[in-house]
C-alpha cells in the first residue's frame, strides 16, 4: 500500500495543540447526520473563540443582514460584508461549508470579513437550506437565487452586475461549482469562482486503490462523513442518475466557464476529484488555477491559521479575488 503523504510540520504542531482544547471526538456511524451537525456546532464554537485570538477578524468591517424572497414566499437570509469606506463595486457570493448537512453563516463571519477587507470586495454569504431536511436542489436553488437577486439589486448593493463572482469551501465549494455550471447554462456570466477543497463527487466513498489510505485524527472529513453527506443530499438518487449541479464531477461540458481557482491538500479525501476537475477545465481551454497543498488535510488553514502554508493560501485567495475586481 502506498504510504500517506507526511503531514505538514506546522499544521501538525498546531493540530496537536488544538485537539486537547476541542476534544478528540469518536467517529460517528454512516448516516448520523444529526450527530455530525451537533458536533460541528460545538467544534465551530470552540474554534471560533480560539481563532479569534490566533487570527482575529478585521475590525473595519460593516455587516448587514438582508433577505430575498423565494418563489414560494419564504425568505432566503443573506449577510453582506463590506470593508468600511471601500469603493469597490465587486461582489463575491459566498457559500459556507458543512458537508451539505451542517454549518452556519454566523460561523463564517470572520472568514467572510477577511475576504471583504483583504480582497477589497463585498461578500454576500448565503444561509442556504441544509440536507436532509431540504435535499437537492434546495441549496443550489438558494445560492442561484442569491446570485440573481444580487444582480437585480446591484444598484442598492453598490456593486457592478458584471463583477459578481462566487466562492465557497468544502461542501460550499461543491455547491458553488454546481451553481457556476448552472449559471453558465442559463447565460449568467460570473466574474470568477473560488473553490476551496470543494466537495464535487458523490462517488468518493473509499480511498483509491492506487492512492494512500487517509485515516487518523487529522483527517477532519472522512469517507464515512462523505457518504453521510451525499446520502442526506441526494436520498435515493445517490446510486442512480445524479445531476452535475449536485455533483459537479459528473459534468461532461467544461467549456464557457469563468476563471476558476481550486485549492486542495494531498491529505484531503477530495484531492483526486479536485485535481481531475481542474484538469478537465484546463483540457476544455478554461482559465483555471490549481493550488496543491502538500501535507495538508481538509480545513488545514482553520486548524493552523498561523502556519506558513495557511498564510500563503490566504494570500493567493485574496490575489485571485482582487484580480477579478
Amino acid at each position: 500500500m502506498q504510504r500517506a503523504p507526511k503531514l505538514d510540520s506546522q499544521v501538525r504542531w498546531a493540530a496537536l495543540k488544538l485537539l486537547p482544547r476541542i476534544g478528540l471526538m469518536k467517529p460517528l456511524p454512516v448516516g448520523d447526520w444529526l450527530g455530525r451537525r451537533a458536533r460541528s456546532n460545538l467544534i465551530q464554537t470552540k474554534l471560533g473563540r480560539i481563532n479569534q485570538k490566533l487570527a482575529p477578524a478585521p475590525a473595519d468591517i460593516e455587516i448587514a443582514d438582508l433577505t430575498c424572497p423565494r418563489a414560494d414566499g419564504t425568505l432566503l437570509p443573506l449577510r453582506l460584508y463590506r470593508q468600511r469606506g471601500s469603493r469597490s463595486t465587486a461582489l463575491i457570493v459566498y457559500v459556507h461549508g458543512g458537508g451539505m448537512i451542517m454549518g452556519t453563516v454566523g460561523a463564517y463571519d470572520a472568514v467572510c470579513s477577511k475576504y471583504a477587507v483583504f480582497a477589497d470586495t463585498a461578500v454576500l454569504s448565503v444561509d442556504y437550506r441544509l440536507a436532509p431536511e431540504h435535499r437537492f436542489p434546495a441549496a443550489v436553488d438558494d445560492v442561484s437565487l442569491a446570485l440573481k437577486w444580487a444582480r437585480t439589486s446591484a444598484m442598492e448593493l453598490r456593486v457592478d452586475p458584471r463583477r459578481i463572482g462566487i466562492a465557497g469551501d468544502s461542501a460550499g465549494g461543491g455547491i458553488a461549482a454546481g451553481v457556476m455550471l448552472k449559471s453558465r447554462d442559463e447565460g449568467f456570466a460570473l466574474s470568477g469562482a473560488l473553490l476551496i477543497y470543494p466537495m464535487l463527487d458523490d462517488r468518493t466513498t473509499t480511498y483509491p486503490a492506487a492512492g494512500p489510505e487517509l485515516t487518523g485524527p487529522f483527517v477532519s472529513w472522512t469517507y464515512n462523513d462523505n457518504i453521510t453527506g451525499w446520502q442526506a443530499l441526494l436520498g435515493d438518487t445517490v446510486s442512480g442518475s445524479v445531476s452535475p449541479y449536485a455533483a459537479p464531477a459528473r459534468e461532461t461540458n467544461f467549456s464557457g466557464l469563468p476563471p476558476v481557482y481550486i485549492e486542495v491538500g494531498d491529505l484531503d479525501i477530495f484531492y483526486a476529484e479536485d485535481v481531475e476537475f481542474a484538469r478537465r477545465i484546463r483540457a476544455a481551454g478554461g482559465d483555471v488555477q490549481l493550488h496543491l497543498r502538500p501535507g495538508c488535510p481538509h480545513g488545514y488553514e482553520v486548524v493552523a491559521p498561523r502556519s506558513s502554508v495557511a498564510r500563503l493560501a490566504m494570500q493567493q485567495r485574496y490575489d485571485f479575488l482582487q484580480a477579478l475586481t
